[in-house]
């Protein structure tokens, strides 16, 4: 990487972005059934993200999705 110097370069690095995140497992909120769970159809489960009103963002499994 190049050697910068001077007030230009001071304000590059004085201004990075800070970024923060965090992951969950996806659950159902009713259930609490995953991804991995096994519904005995054969297949795996789906996982939907639906804004409720009031509330904010819940997960609801294929069985449970409004």
């Amino acid at each position: 990487m190049r050697n910068r110097t001077g007030s230009k370069a001071t304000l590059i690095y004085l201004h990075r972005p800070i970024v923060l995140s965090s992951a969950v497992q996806a659950v159902c909120s009713v259930c609490g059934r995953g991804v991995d769970d096994d519904d005995g159809s054969g297949g795996d489960s789906t996982i939907t993200a639906r804004a409720v009103p009031g509330v904010g963002t819940r997960m609801f499994c294929d069985i449970h999705c409004p």
